[in-house]
């Protein structure tokens, strides 16, 4: 990362959308090195998650994908192309956590995949404040285009040195969803209620299979249909955990966005993703075998 700010800095490269140095506002924010970075997770930006396309360096074609969660760690990737749609630069990035708080933690590398950082070395940008629909890392910046549309876009900025004036220069990518991407919009549109109707009849959807999945887990034909009553007990105690666990976790999202119009479709599309993976985890765990026996039950989609 420091040869491509080294180049962005005295201008080897030109940005695809530069701020301007007289621009009073910038995108980034920096803070002192005893600063205590605030308590956070991961889950806070579900609305990172998704892959998104836009202008990058001299123009060309970037992408970026986020993953949901996983372990309290979220994934992504970024690919900068050349003019001629070749790679010139990747990037494998983790928000993962620190403490109570969260960093970002970023490899780059060639496109032979020769990293750019030492062997045992990533770039790491701390995190600063967490917003509705923002995340500000130490001279990073990741937020939605409009915090009251989520998924519509993302704007992406980092600082990338100063001019010869001495005002800060910042590399600002301006995103769209990817065409068939997951930008956790699940096809839902129009008013408030209107998207909040939709995402409910989602997560209304999503429940019913999970319930499905689990009564034939337990039931007829189920891994726990052999009268263990034990075995019965321990998967209805797993089953409690996670629905209590999904009510407090989504309830966290709801609390974090009240002020904002979008705190019930936050909340909701925590519960869908969180539905999802409970019965993903059911089916793995306990409607599919070891050998190349078909499962139980089909492996299932996202809900939609």
């Amino acid at each position: 990362m420091r040869a491509l700010w080294t180049s962005l800095a005295t201008g080897s490269l030109v940005l695809g959308t530069p701020i301007a140095a007289e621009e009073p506002k910038l995108e980034t924010r920096v803070v002192e090195s005893d600063f205590e970075s605030p308590a956070a997770k991961a889950d806070q930006l579900d609305w990172l998650i998704g892959s998104w396309s836009g202008p990058g360096v001299r123009d060309a074609l970037a992408q970026e994908t986020s993953t949901a969660p996983v372990g309290g760690t979220m994934v992504g990737t970024f690919i900068q192309q050349n003019a001629d749609g070749s790679i010139m630069f990747t990037e494998l990035m983790y928000i993962r956590p620190v403490g109570e708080s969260l960093e970002m933690a970023i490899k780059h590398f060639n496109p032979d995949l020769t990293s750019w950082e030492e062997k045992d070395e990533v770039e790491r940008f701390r995190l600063v404040a967490l917003e509705p629909c923002a995340a500000f890392f130490q001279t990073l910046t990741v937020r939605c285009a409009d915090p009251q549309a989520p998924g519509e876009g993302l704007v992406v900025a980092v600082r990338s040195g100063s001019d010869e004036a001495g005002n800060t220069r910042e590399l600002v990518f301006r995103y769209r969803p990817r065409a068939g991407s997951d930008s956790r919009l699940y096809d839902c549109d129009g008013t408030t209620i209107e998207l909040n109707d939709c995402l409910a009849g989602i997560r209304n959807r999503a429940e019913a299979r999970e319930k499905l999945y689990f009564e034939t887990a337990l039931g007829e034909g189920g891994f726990a249909d052999e009268g263990d009553a034990a075995l019965r007990d321990l998967m209805r105690s797993s089953q409690s955990a996670a629905e209590k666990n999904r009510e407090q976790e989504c309830g966290a999202v709801y609390e974090f966005w009240k002020e904002g119009t979008i705190h019930n479709a936050m909340s909701l599309r925590c519960s869908i993703r969180l539905i999802d993976q409970r019965t993903h985890v059911i089916w793995r765990n306990w409607l599919t075998f070891q050998d190349s026996s078909a499962p139980i039950l089909p492996e299932p989609e996202p809900s939609r």
